[in-house]
């Protein structure tokens, strides 16, 4: 019966993209014109060009057994990519080249078997933005669709045209490479809607490189993987999973999750691991905030990760006066994080005082390096990201990687679970580095072995018994299958000082614009995504309103704090200067 679905939703999308592509050939045929001209898919021409900037920043880069590891990585990936299509894992150290070297197996593995396009799909949105500006260096433009709701359209004369190919590429993925979010990808691939279902035959033929894999949400593993496994089985589909902390998806022991023969390229991960291991982690017992905050005032540059956004607010605001302090979490807007982000680097690179206190989010994908760093006791798999933005580059022999507790354990189940089984495999590896694959492997183990991987039987609704007419629950499955259950609306913050007019002159074009969406995405790089209940209690106090019933606008400007962002605390003490409008 999956497998039926999983059919009809691949008819489906032949049948809405083709209706789509019709009408508008009919309708506009300019717009069909530009279209087919934009269309190109030489992977010959792609793969040269990556060649030729991998080669030039191999140039510049200094000599070392980060850099030549990186080069192995990289000749492996492109060897092993003349193989026969299927499952591969690529097991890599975090700074061992992922990046690059994945789409070089990537690229090559599409010429040699002729497939269409690549797929990068990946957890987090700071990933994709880092990735896809690195995969349009290396490729050009007009090859490169970054899809997620977070991207932000360039206004320059130059970007006309490349906003044209985007524009109608996000429609139906056909471009050479897409990079886009696990939500997008797998969502589409139980979804019942025409929108989403429209690139689905576009997925068929394609290289699937999922990027952080073990960031897949646990409670829905089981019909994430089944669809995988019917890529590659009907669809000729290659799959990579790649991280630096591969879950255990080839345990013959876990037989609902086994994945047909999935084969590792890296020749011997350990001894990869082995030589790019770059730091030392110690385990240093319970922590209270001030004691945390002494600790890291002890040190000129270091990063600390804690669990949740009150956390960071907390050790922040001891560390108000401590020079070089700085505040990362979703809790900014994104124009905001990625300027804080600039600054962060500038000092790390000027040897400036650098003590900069995070949430999750710097720990894949935000490429910074710092000699030490504190991580509030999480998964093993959050631990060993966290270590990945220290020493990264291994200008030292050993960086320090300290892991604590913190007074207060975070509400969250999933994260406790996570906390329980790392504290488990510790006791089983007392003496070992926790960072090795055999612990991780274990510990992932011990995390499936716990949660529901299919929360909400998705696989059990999806391979009932054939029913004689051939009845699909799709509209069920599809309601059911989201993998952030509380995806939050996006609230748009007045801005700092240096934002505002932007903002109020993006917020006047929404009043009155005659196709508001446009408007609505350029705005988003001003919002923070709050939950539904937050929204409420913020409508209820009076600081939001509404425009064109869509809309969230923070009124308040107090409620945005400069160094900690959004502040629910804050929004009912107004702005002086409100009144004064």
């Amino acid at each position: 019966m999956f497998n039926l679905a999983f059919f009809t939703r691949m008819l489906f999308s032949c049948l809405v993209d083709a209706d789509f592509l019709d009408t508008e050939a009919f309708c506009n045929p300019d717009k069909s014109a530009l279209r087919r001209a934009l269309q190109q898919n030489n992977f010959g021409n792609l793969r040269s060009s990556l060649q030729s900037f991998i080669s030039q920043k191999q140039a510049s880069a200094e000599l070392g057994k980060v850099n030549a590891a990186r080069q192995r990585v990289l000749a492996r990936c492109i060897e092993q990519a003349r193989e026969a299509q299927g499952f591969y894992s690529l097991t890599v150290p975090t700074g061992g080249g992922k990046t690059l070297s994945s789409l070089a197996f990537a690229l090559e593995h599409a010429e040699t078997h002729g497939l269409s396009r690549v797929i990068y799909a990946i957890p987090f949105t700071s990933i994709i933005e880092q990735n896809a500006e690195v995969f349009r260096q290396a490729l050009g433009e007009a090859n490169v669709l970054e899809h997620h709701c977070n991207y932000h359209a360039r206004e320059d004369d130059d970007a006309v045209m490349y906003n044209k190919w985007r524009g109608l590429a996000t429609e139906n993925w056909a471009a050479p490479v897409v990079v886009t979010t696990n939500v997008q990808f797998f969502e589409s691939l139980y979804s019942n809607k025409p929108s989403r279902c429209r690139k689905l035959h576009n997925i068929a033929g394609s290289v699937i490189v999922l990027d952080e894999a073990q960031a897949i949400p646990t409670e829905f593993l089981q019909p994430c993987l089944l669809a995988l496994r019917e890529l590659v089985a009907h669809y000729r589909c290659t799959v990579v999973l790649c991280t630096a902390t591969q879950p255990a998806l080839d345990d013959t022991n876990l037989k609902r999750l086994q994945l047909p023969e999935t084969k590792e390229i890296v020749d011997d991960p350990d001894q990869l691991f082995a030589e790019l291991k770059r730091v030392r982690v110690e385990f240093i017992g319970k922590l209270t905030t001030e004691e945390l905050a002494r600790q890291l005032d002890g040190h000129p540059q270091v990063l600390c990760v804690v669990s949740t956004k009150k956390q960071a607010q907390q050790a922040v605001a001891i560390m108000r006066e401590t020079e070089g302090t700085f505040h990362l979490s979703t809790n900014m807007y994104p124009v905001h994080r990625l300027r804080v982000l600039d600054v962060i680097r500038q000092r790390l690179a000027d040897g400036l005082p650098c003590r900069v206190i995070s949430t999750s989010l710097v720990e894949a994908g935000v490429d910074l390096d710092f000699p030490v760093v504190y991580r509030a006791m999480a998964g093993l798999d959050s631990i060993a990201q966290a270590a990945g933005r220290c020493n990264r580059e291994g200008l030292s022999d050993f960086g320090l990687v300290y892991v604590y507790e913190p007074e207060e354990l975070p509400a969250m189940p999933w994260l406790r679970r996570r906390i329980s089984r790392a504290q488990e495999t510790l006791r089983l590896f007392p003496s070992g580095d926790c960072l090795e694959l055999v612990p991780m492997q274990r510990y992932f183990e011990l995390l499936y072995d716990v949660e529901s991987l299919d929360a909400k039987d998705i696989v059990k609704r999806a391979n009932p018994c054939l029913h004689s007419e051939l009845i699909v629950p799709f509209q069920e499955v599809a309601k059911d299958f989201r993998l952030i259950e509380d995806e939050g609306v996006g609230v748009i913050m007045p801005g700092l000082p240096e934002d505002r007019d932007e903002v109020q002159r993006l917020v006047e074009q929404l009043r009155h614009a005659q196709f508001p969406l446009a408007t609505g995405r350029k705005l988003q790089r001003y919002a923070v995504v709050v939950r539904s209940n937050v929204l409420f209690r913020l409508q209820q106090k009076g600081v939001i309103e509404m425009v064109r019933d869509v809309f969230p606008i923070m009124l308040n400007a107090a409620a945005y704090d400069a160094r900690l962002g959004f502040r629910e605390d804050m929004a009912e003490l107004w702005d002086p200067e409100f009144f004064c409008r």
